[in-house]
């Protein structure tokens, strides 16, 4: 990973803890839910880290969650 990435709060429903992406240019951002706690917002920015520094996130055949 070269680059480190974004991190942007974002009020979001609470099924949501935070998610990973990249924009046009490769550059990583997290997106964490502001409304969760402080732990579990700690929590969830390192899980999406762990995404970013796999490059799972340029993998278009990976999913985290399957149907």
């Amino acid at each position: 990973m070269s680059e480190e990435p974004r991190v942007i709060l974002q009020d979001m429903p609470t099924t949501v803890r935070a998610f990973c992406y990249h924009d046009d240019e490769g550059n990583p951002y997290v997106v964490v839910n502001s409304r969760m706690p402080k732990k579990i917002q700690d929590e969830a920015y390192q899980h999406e880290m762990g995404h970013i520094e796999r490059e799972e996130m340029f993998d278009p055949s990976y999913h985290e969650y399957e149907d």
